[in-house]
């Protein structure tokens, strides 16, 4: 080996204050999860948050349940993409639209607020047949090509009784809906054998929200008032299609994952009903 050589190689190392060459400390590498940690810290979310997002989605078969993770969110927006269907401006409403369409039937199809057209657009994408229709108190954001929409109260539409095999009403009740005239209204328009699926803002024990939405009351309801639907639905004809899966886990939808109201923090429900004979 030339003297050049093993100069070379010594003045990679440093010197202390004796003179002495030193080993040089290696240069720390950074796994990908702590730089991961390190850009949650600067942007505000914990490294739980980023745990929990990763985390795969649980499987559930029951239609009647609760949103328990932002990973079952995730895995509701692929299967939307998977699938060429439309996916939520909010993409937590992601999971409302994969589990109804995913079990959405041909048939004569009502949306019962219908101002933002996804789950109609969706039902045109996977081929539903039957004439589609919305009704809502203002009129659509982005009509969907080929729906029929109306302006309206949804517990009083004047429709045809018997003239829906589904009907759909997204994140609708928790705005001052009363549940027995929109049980009665529901079961009224469905065919035998029908569907109706809702889904909701739900957390127990109750939470209160400081702001109104849509100019509306915004009322997130809690065990007892999902019970209290259920017995209306059940009064008029309408069974539930599963058992409700009661499990909760961490509220999803926080300050930081879009609840318009800051102070609170709370999931969504889902309930999907039957008329029977």
């Amino acid at each position: 080996m030339s003297s050049t050589h093993t100069k070379k190689d010594m003045s990679d190392f440093p010197s202390d204050k004796s003179g002495l060459t030193q080993p040089a400390t290696p240069m720390t590498r950074i796994s990908p999860v702590d730089r991961a940690r390190r850009i949650l810290r600067k942007t505000g979310y914990a490294c739980t948050d980023f745990i929990e997002f990763m985390r795969p989605a649980p499987k559930r078969t029951t239609l009647c349940k609760f949103l328990l993770s932002r990973s079952e969110i995730r895995s509701c927006t692929s299967y939307l993409n998977a699938h060429g269907y439309v996916s939520h401006r909010l993409g937590c409403k992601d999971w409302d639209l994969a589990n109804i369409i995913a079990d959405l039937s041909d048939g004569n199809l009502l949306d019962m607020g219908s101002s933002d057209s996804y789950l109609l657009s969706n039902a045109i994408r996977k081929g539903v047949q039957g004439e589609k229709c919305g009704i809502d108190l203002q009129h659509p954001d982005v009509p969907a090509e080929g729906v029929k929409y109306e302006i309206g109260d949804l517990t009083a539409t004047g429709m045809p009784d018997g003239k829906f095999r589904n009907i759909t009403c997204l994140s609708v009740l928790e705005h001052d809906v009363d549940f027995a005239a929109f049980a009665h209204e529901a079961c009224r328009l469905l065919s035998l054998g029908g569907k109706l699926y809702v889904t909701f803002d739900y957390w127990t024990p109750r939470v209160i929200p400081q702001i109104q939405i849509f100019g509306l009351p915004w009322k997130i309801l809690d065990r007892s008032d999902v019970e209290r639907l259920v017995n209306e639905c059940h009064s008029q004809g309408l069974e539930l299609a599963d058992d409700i899966d009661w499990t909760l886990g961490k509220p999803v939808i926080d300050n930081r994952y879009h609840s318009p109201d800051l102070s609170i923090a709370y999931t969504f429900g889902m309930l999907v009903f039957q008329k029977g004979s």
